[in-house]
C-alpha cells in the first residue's frame, strides 16, 4: 500500500511510469526491513550480504514491474492504478522465489 500512496503523490509531477518506478524504489527500503526481522527473521547473517543479494532481486522485480505496468498501459488500460496491480501478482511471485532461496536463505547455506 506504500507503493500506492506514493504512485498517487508522484502522478502528480511524474509521468505514470515514472512515478510507478520512483515509487517502487522509495518503498523498497521498508521492504528489506520488513523481509529481513519479519517475514524470514534471517538476523542471524549479516546484513551487508543479504543486502547486495536484495539489491539484485529488486532489480529484477523493479524491471518486471516496468514491464508488466509499460504493457499494460500500451495495450489494456491508460490507467496507471490498474496497470500496477496487474503487476503485482508476477513481480510478488518473482520476489518472494528469489528472496527465500537467494537473499534471505537459511545461515548455514549462506556464502555471504
Amino acid at each position: 500500500m506504500v507503493g500506492f500512496g506514493l504512485i498517487r503523490a508522484f502522478v502528480l509531477v511524474l509521468t505514470p511510469l515514472a512515478a510507478v518506478g520512483l515509487a517502487y524504489l522509495v518503498a523498497v527500503a521498508l521492504h528489506f526491513c520488513l523481509n529481513r526481522w519479519w517475514v524470514f527473521a534471517a538476523t542471524d547473517v549479516p546484513a551487508v550480504g543479504q543486502l547486495k543479494r536484495y539489491v539484485l532481486v529488486v532489480g529484477a522485480c523493479w524491471a518486471c514491474t516496468l514491464a508488466v505496468v509499460a504493457l499494460v498501459l500500451a495495450t489494456i488500460s491508460p490507467n496507471v492504478f490498474f496497470a500496477k496491480m496487474v503487476a503485482i501478482p508476477p513481480a510478488t511471485l518473482l520476489a518472494f522465489v528469489l528472496m527465500r532461496g537467494f537473499v534471505f536463505r537459511a545461515a548455514s547455506t549462506q556464502s555471504a
